[in-house]
């Protein structure tokens, strides 16, 4: 990935109507490839939840990154942006969508399969960031886009079991995901 990106995710929770089956081969097969060509993402990629009997108000954790938050809203003022919010009903519950920025602190494990989605309760985003070194996890910060507070505060990456967080952080929920990433060489940017 040459130069800085900034990096973006989407909590995407899918239409009541659907499983999570049909959700997931929506996304990959039609709106995912739909996308691509359309946005100048450098990275994509969407982290399916596997456990079917959590339901957290999303279906995947999607993360974009692209290289500036100006860019992403020029795309999504656009054409592009109209493609892709007319095929959200498709598959998702467009309503329930929430995005936030991200900020990664720790690039330890960035492909593993386990996601805990933190609470900040007084704790030290420092002290989290060592942990998370300290244990080869991957670290994002996170911060809403608007006055509408982000569902966490952070997303902690690792293979297995998350390692002991430090005082004034607590793990509200664990998922296992199953990470599908769009090949670079088809992405526009």
């Amino acid at each position: 990935m040459s130069g800085e990106a900034v990096k973006t995710i989407g909590f995407m929770p899918r239409r009541p109507d659907i499983d999570r089956a049909a959700f997931r081969t929506y996304y990959e097969t039609r709106h995912a490839p739909l996308a691509a060509p359309l946005f100048p993402f450098r990275r994509y990629r969407r982290n399916h939840l596997t456990d079917a009997a959590i339901e957290p108000g999303f279906d995947c954790i999607a993360e974009f990154w692209i290289g500036s938050l100006d860019e992403l809203g020029s795309v999504m003022a656009g054409e592009a942006g109209d493609t892709m919010r007319a095929d959200e009903p498709n598959f998702m519950d467009q309503p329930r969508i929430f995005p936030v920025r991200a900020d990664p602190v720790a690039t330890g494990s960035d492909t593993g399969r386990t996601m805990a989605l933190l609470r900040r309760e007084g704790g030290d985003p420092d002290t989290l960031a060592r942990t998370a070194r300290q244990a080869g996890a991957g670290l994002d910060l996170l911060a809403p886009f608007g006055a509408r507070p982000a569902p966490f505060d952070a997303i902690l990456r690792c293979e297995g079991e998350p390692p002991p967080l430090p005082a004034g952080w607590t793990a509200a929920l664990t998922v296992t995901v199953e990470a599908h990433e769009t090949d670079p060489a088809t992405l526009r940017g």
